[in-house]
């Protein structure tokens, strides 16, 4: 019995293509990883800046405004740091990936990344374009 199971687990060993099953959606999902932390860390930084607000309420409205740039801009910088070392770790497993094999799998979470870029870049873009002054 002890052969058999060596047998089957050098058998999957030597066969790549069955170790790589799913692979595309695990591909995807892991390049939308940085996507989704920056979700979740401009979601709590939201929400930190609404309980600075409400903590320095009474102090006044300029407190309240100095308290919530504060915030904002911390979280700011917390989710620039943790977005590019996301995206680096996300571009590192694509490389390991595509030298290992797993072509699909870099090439979904490639597609997911370029998703990502997307929609963090799409902000700017309908700045950039709808006018800042609408005609009255």
């Amino acid at each position: 019995m002890s052969s058999q199971s060596f047998n089957t687990f050098s058998g999957s060993a030597q066969n790549p293509s069955s170790q790589y099953k799913g692979s595309a959606l695990r591909g995807a999902l892991v390049g939308l990883i940085p996507l989704g932390l920056l979700i979740v860390i401009v979601a709590v930084t939201f929400l930190l800046t609404a309980l600075a607000r409400q903590l320095v309420a009474s102090s006044g409205f300029f407190a309240q405004q100095q308290a919530a740039v504060i915030v904002l801009i911390a979280g700011l910088a917390v989710a620039l740091v943790v977005y590019i070392i996301a995206i680096v770790r996300t571009l590192r497993s694509i490389t390991a990936w595509q030298r290992g094999g797993a072509v699909g799998q870099a090439r979904a979470a490639l597609l997911a990344l370029g998703f990502t870029a997307l929609v963090v870049l799409l902000p700017v873009v309908l700045a950039l374009v709808l006018p800042q002054n609408p005609a009255q």
